[in-house]
């Protein structure tokens, strides 16, 4: 995150050296590229509401802080870092876990690397968290290297990258999926013609890859319906892995952390000659 630099204000002096709420805030904006204005806009307050809280100059409210992280659409572990930062109690409402009964990023990253299969989490946005080997070898990426943004690393978004869709044998089929899911969204309904900041840009992102996929998708938009999350849910994976052969999954998605809006997607092999073809793919990437 962007560091906080020295007070802008003399009132800024008022707010403690230790409180890094203003730049979280501004690290938060910017990281969509979204101006003040436009932000105050979306989030119904002043522009000079927006520059107050960034500069250190007023403390927000939880109500109106709410109203612009909901704007930003801010994910869930980042949220409660900015909601601590300002003073208030972490947490989006409803019944939170215990945290001994979930998992940590870190700790997640280590079971799914255990797995005999492709796993990875998703954040409550479809943004990939962590990775095992097994799945950056079905999709051919390092994702730490090669997907360093957040908003790179959401599915949807390099579902138009024909390094990818060339593969996807059931690509309608799992874009419409994740439709489904934005559509459905409990955070707020996703939109084309009026999507958030954070569905905007990952849209953009989308809208920068192959035209075939572009209009497959507009297509699918139309004739999708919006689903509700459930704790436990599947959809099918069909794979085409050159110099390999066709490999079927059953993506099996499950709870990881509900405070932080996190879900194990595990991979499962259908079939023996999948098993296989994964086992090729681990001795090609051994040798």
């Amino acid at each position: 995150m962007t560091a906080y630099n020295a007070p802008e204000h003399p009132q800024q002096l008022l707010m403690s050296s230790a409180n890094d709420l203003p730049a979280k805030l501004r690290a938060a904006r910017a990281a969509l590229h979204l101006s003040r204005a436009e932000l105050a806009r979306q989030a119904g307050v002043s522009a000079e509401t927006i520059k107050a809280y960034e500069l250190g100059l007023r403390r927000p409210s939880r109500e109106l802080l709410t109203a612009v992280l909901d704007t930003l659409r801010v994910e869930r572990a980042q949220r409660d870092e900015i909601l601590i930062s300002a003073g208030f109690a972490p947490g989006v409402g409803g019944p939170e876990l215990l945290p001994s009964f979930q998992f940590a990023l870190e700790d997640a990253h280590e079971h799914v690397s255990a797995m005999p299969w492709p796993a990875f989490v998703l954040n409550e946005y479809m943004e990939i968290a962590c990775a095992n080997r097994l799945i950056e070898l079905v999709w051919g990426i390092d994702v730490e290297r090669e997907l360093p943004e957040s908003v790179d690393r959401n599915l949807m978004r390099f579902a138009s990258d024909p390094r990818f869709g060339d593969r996807m044998g059931n690509w309608d089929e799992l874009i419409r999926v994740a439709i489904a899911v934005f559509k459905g969204h409990h955070r707020g309904p996703e939109t084309l013609d009026e999507p958030s900041t954070y569905f905007s840009s990952v849209l953009d992102e989308f809208l920068k890859g192959d035209s075939s996929y572009i209009r497959r998708m507009m297509q699918a938009w139309s004739e999708t319906d919006p689903i509700e999350a459930k704790i436990r849910w599947t959809y099918p994976v069909v794979w085409d892995e050159p110099d390999i052969g066709r490999m079927r999954f059953l993506s099996v998605v499950n709870p990881c952390n509900h405070s932080l809006g996190l879900a194990f997607n595990d991979w499962v092999p259908l079939d023996a000659d999948t098993w296989g073809r994964l086992a090729a793919l681990q001795a090609r990437d051994a040798g």
